[in-house]
């Protein structure tokens, strides 16, 4: 065969080789399971002086029917929640629930919500 055949073939293997092990980086990351503990708040309440003259229940109620997201707050942690809008409505009331669900980056697919009450 001729060189200058054998080293197009060898550059075409290579680049097809590398753009095969580059698809797979851009691809998007795999959730995991977790289960967290912490406070129901939403999207527009997390900004500051959003909620002065509201209770933070209602204020929570108020965004999210206007579109905003439920979150939910684990210390300096904040992560953005779907599904399970029901039980996440009457979490929010709540001062702390454990919530389970599958999480990508600070999105968590909700498949769990319990809320954790003081025994008196």
């Amino acid at each position: 065969m001729n060189r200058k055949l054998i080293l197009t073939l060898v550059v075409v293997g290579v680049l097809a080789l590398c753009s095969m092990l580059t698809g797979n980086a851009s691809a998007a990351p795999a959730s995991q399971h977790v289960t967290l503990t912490g406070y129901i708040s939403c999207t527009t309440c997390l900004q500051p002086n959003v909620c002065k003259a509201q209770t933070r229940l209602s204020c929570i109620q108020w965004w999210v029917n206007q579109g905003a997201s439920y979150m939910l707050v684990v210390g300096d942690a904040h992560y953005r929640l779907s599904g399970f809008e029901k039980e996440l409505a009457k979490a929010a009331a709540e001062n702390s629930v454990t919530i389970s669900g599958d999480l990508t980056d600070h999105d968590v697919v909700v498949t769990s919500v319990e809320i954790n009450r003081k025994e008196k």
